[in-house]
């Protein structure tokens, strides 16, 4: 019980529902109560609420199904292979070992597909910040845009050339970043992108996508970069599951 209370609050909403699960109270093919309903019984954000189901779709359990709500389809997660990421504190140590060149930070507000992606009100104001990534040798190594959540905007005129901007909102602010979702694509890079880090234009690039959560998973920062293919390698380490 003593992990337990020191994991993040959507991660301890997510284990209650998946012991409540797993002993039978909500049988396989019955719906979970709906977001408003856990909302009030749990005395919980929204956020904290869809980032749970969230991660009970992920494991296989729940299946959301629009209209209808949020459906048990398994008792027990199958078994299968684990991705295991890097720790966020890799994330720190690449930014650590470059530079941030900002070259624009302004308020602005989210276009649909950035609100889709915080997710957030469309037009809602986040400050934006738009730059790039200098690897050590002084070379531009990736392009970097930042939305950043408007609690946090005072920090747009004191963010340091190197380091996370995340550490630097946890220490500020006095908030900790709990989860870093990822998402990697390779498609040819924008002729803007190509023209910055010096590549031909529909050159292959690497497309990164991080949303940075809190312990209640709202979003507290998001970030896009593409990297030039031939000049980033990504690692990771994959673990079999239990089972």
């Amino acid at each position: 019980m003593a992990d337990r209370v020191a994991l993040p609050l959507y991660a301890r909403i997510e284990a209650q529902l998946r012991d409540a699960i797993a002993n039978g109270d909500y049988a396989v093919g019955t719906l979970l109560p709906t977001e408003a309903e856990l909302c009030e019984t749990l005395r919980v954000s929204r956020h904290t609420i869809r980032e749970a189901l969230r991660r009970l779709v992920d494991s296989g359990l729940v299946e959301r199904r629009q209209g209808a709500g949020t459906m048990v389809v398994a008792r027990e997660a199958p078994s299968g292979t684990v991705q295991s990421m890097r720790s966020i504190e890799a994330l720190f140590q690449y930014a650590a070992d470059t530079r941030l060149d900002i070259r624009s930070r302004r308020m602005a507000p989210l276009t649909p597909e950035d609100a889709a992606a915080v997710p957030a009100p469309v037009g809602e104001k986040w400050l934006t910040l738009e730059g790039l990534r200098i690897g050590q040798d002084g070379a531009p190594i990736a392009t970097a845009d930042v939305l950043i959540h408007p609690r946090f905007a005072t920090i747009a005129n004191a963010l340091p050339e190197r380091g996370a901007i995340y550490a630097m909102i946890e220490s500020r602010f006095g908030v900790e970043v709990a989860e870093v979702i990822q998402e990697i694509t390779a498609a040819p890079m924008p002729a803007s992108v190509a023209t910055a880090l010096g590549r031909k234009p529909r050159a292959v690039g690497m497309r990164f996508l991080r949303r940075y959560l809190g312990t209640d998973g709202a979003t507290l920062l998001l970030s896009r970069s593409w990297h030039a293919a031939e000049r980033f390698t990504y690692a990771m380490r994959l673990r079999r599951g239990e089972g």
